[in-house]
């Protein structure tokens, strides 16, 4: 019988929707009857921004543990399980704690007659997960916008926003400025506040921002970080980052100046060479992933056209030559847009769907398309796409990517 409701927690929790209406009612008060475990999180740093937040949470976690420093991390999606999203150091959260905690939630929203989302309901699972292994630091990646995703009923002592990009419009708005005003709702009072935001729209919110906080720093404006192709310098730190790509420079002077707090505000022990050796191993798959040179054989979960426009160029910088394109998006991720920037490195572009309700659906691309070298792909040549000798890159939601790299790691087994 035990091990039955196990099973149906899992199922439980994949089966709940998200919101398209999210506040954060319910889940206070789901917190409320679990003795509001948000408040016992040692200290927390939230992240938001539309691209780049998860290689700095993940940076930020290897860093930080590294030094010795119990530090808790909870981010999204996942590649492969769910367990993946909460993690402590090297170690994800096990299955068995995540039904015992899905069984008290569970009992809680029956008691509450409220029934939380999914994201609310991992969420949940999150904070009380960490809150109960007592870190000294936990790290909390923002689902969606920030002022109303779920992880903002954490009070953040250090609240990062990457950078501001049209995605997820029909929840957040259809411009940068309605976006930023979403994003920058997860700054707490008189916390510090990092952010590789551009002038426009940083410096239309930037008084709201001002009523909340003065503890404001600014990539380019306040801090900087060199960069000549192999090496990355900031302060008196030189390293090769072991993430690729030149979208990470912005990322990596996010997660040093974070230290710099880190370390000098908040009068941690953060030595040089720890931070070196950690941005010089950390590993977050499916970013920029070189599997393999010749051929080239390259992934990235590039989900929406800020991010495919970075990841072209990234391609470029490396090769000159031409690839396969094996993409599967979200419809939601304006495809078309991306694939016509895609093809400025493609003699082949094949589309999949996704294993998502979300997915694009790649007849209607390719007939709006109407280009020779976007062709539709079927699941059963996956595999073998994957073997092919040729320049391939393999790209688009994470839910593809996902479950094409269990793919990949399933022939290369063999």
């Amino acid at each position: 019988m035990a091990s039955r409701v196990k099973i149906n927690n899992i199922k439980e929790l994949k089966k709940r929707k998200n919101s398209t209406h999210p506040t954060l009612v319910n889940i206070r008060k789901i917190l409320l009857l679990l003795k509001n475990p948000e408040k016992n999180l040692g200290i927390t740093i939230g992240i938001t921004g539309t691209n780049g937040k998860g290689s700095v949470a993940k940076t930020l976690s290897t860093i930080l543990n590294e030094s010795n420093l119990k530090t808790g991390l909870y981010t999204s999606p996942h590649l492969y399980s769910i367990n993946e999203r909460i993690s402590i150091g090297k170690k994800n959260i096990p299955t068995k704690e995540l039904n015992q905690i899905l069984t008290e939630i569970f009992e809680t929203e029956i008691k509450a007659n409220i029934k939380l989302s999914f994201f609310e309901l991992i969420t949940v699972v999150a904070i009380m997960f960490l809150s109960k292994n007592k870190n000294i630091f936990n790290i909390f990646e923002v689902g969606l916008g920030g002022r109303f995703d779920a992880t903002n009923v954490i009070d953040s002592e250090i609240s990062i926003i990457t950078n501001i990009g049209k995605d997820h419009k029909e929840y957040l708005g259809n411009t940068l400025l309605k976006i930023a005003k979403e994003k920058i709702g997860i700054i707490k009072k008189d916390s510090f506040f990092i952010t590789g935001m551009k002038p426009y729209p940083f410096y239309r919110v930037k008084d709201y921002i001002l009523k909340k906080t003065k503890k404001i720093y600014v990539f380019k404006k306040d801090f900087q970080i060199e960069y000549d192709k192999e090496f990355y310098k900031y302060e008196n730190l030189t390293f090769r980052p072991s993430l690729k790509g030149s979208h990470q420079i912005e990322n990596m002077a996010l997660v040093l100046k974070t230290c710099s707090i880190i370390k000098n505000n908040l009068g941690f022990n953060l030595k040089n060479q720890n931070i070196v050796d950690s941005l010089e191993s950390v590993k977050w798959e499916g970013r920029f992933s070189i599997l393999s040179t010749s051929p080239y054989k390259i992934v990235d979960v590039a989900h929406n056209y800020e991010a495919i426009k970075v990841l072209v160029q990234n391609v470029k910088e490396i090769t000159s030559k031409k690839f396969i394109v094996i993409l599967g998006m979200l419809n939601d991720k304006d495809p078309i847009k991306c694939i016509n920037e895609l093809l400025n490195i493609a003699n082949k572009i094949i589309l999949f769907k996704v294993n998502n309700q979300r997915t694009f659906i790649p007849e209607k691309i390719e007939k709006k398309i109407n280009n020779k070298k976007v062709v539709l792909g079927k699941s059963e040549e996956l595999g073998a796409l994957i073997e092919k000798d040729e320049n391939t890159l393999y790209c688009g939601s994470i839910y593809f990517i996902g479950d094409l790299l269990k793919k990949y790691k399933n022939l290369r087994s063999c």
